[in-house]
């Protein structure tokens, strides 16, 4: 049986440091790279979501329909 508590924290976590990393790219003005990591955040942020709301483990897809 899957830990839902733990998969949500995983996903939480991960978007945790991806936020910092962003942050720490655009202040070096690498914007570009900075730009993906947000991009990641907001897809671990959904994935959160998605085993919150379903109780279900996150697809590994990056196709987040």
């Amino acid at each position: 049986m899957v830990d839902i508590q733990k998969q949500i924290d995983y996903w939480i976590n991960g978007a945790e440091d991806d936020i910092i990393t962003a942050n720490l790219l655009i202040q070096e003005k690498r914007n570009l790279h900075g730009l993906f990591f947000c991009h990641l955040v907001i897809e671990k942020a959904i994935k959160a979501h998605f085993v919150m709301k379903t109780g279900e483990v996150a697809p590994r897809s990056h196709n987040l329909v």
